[in-house]
């Protein structure tokens, strides 16, 4: 039983070195990001084109949308900075806003990949009902 022990703590250990010595870096993307002077709503319209496969058309409402966006977080952010609730609160109406206004954009296929992408890939539908929140 000991010997059972002492080898599954040996494996762990192994582990543990091999996986903080492994190292995958993208060090390229993060100079050539840095070296970029693209502002945040600039780079995710980037993103967005480039993942979602937008049309031209479609691209210059989405920049729009996140130019706008943006700067109601801005907003929201020098406004509600000493209430963090309320400020979560707004945070999350301008998201909902700029979602509805990305559904008459973007395909329903294009529409769930941006929810994958943004980590809310469970948001089936996005209703009225939840401006009142």
């Amino acid at each position: 039983m000991k010997k059972v022990i002492l080898s599954i703590v040996s494996c762990l250990f192994v582990l543990g070195v091999q996986a903080q010595s492994s190292k995958v870096t993208d060090d390229k993307l993060d100079k050539l990001v840095l070296a970029s002077n693209l502002t945040g709503a600039e780079m995710i319209s980037l993103e967005m084109k480039q993942e979602l496969n937008l049309t031209e058309e479609q691209y210059k409402q989405i920049e729009l949308l996140n130019k706008q966006r943006y700067e109601k977080l801005m907003e929201v952010e020098a406004t509600y900075a000493h209430s963090p609730s309320e400020r979560t609160r707004k945070f999350r109406d301008v998201h909902l806003q700029n979602d509805k206004a990305l559904t008459g954009v973007l395909s329903e296929q294009q529409l769930k990949q941006y929810l994958e992408l943004e980590g809310r890939q469970n948001v089936r539908y996005i209703s009225t009902n939840d401006e009142g929140k």
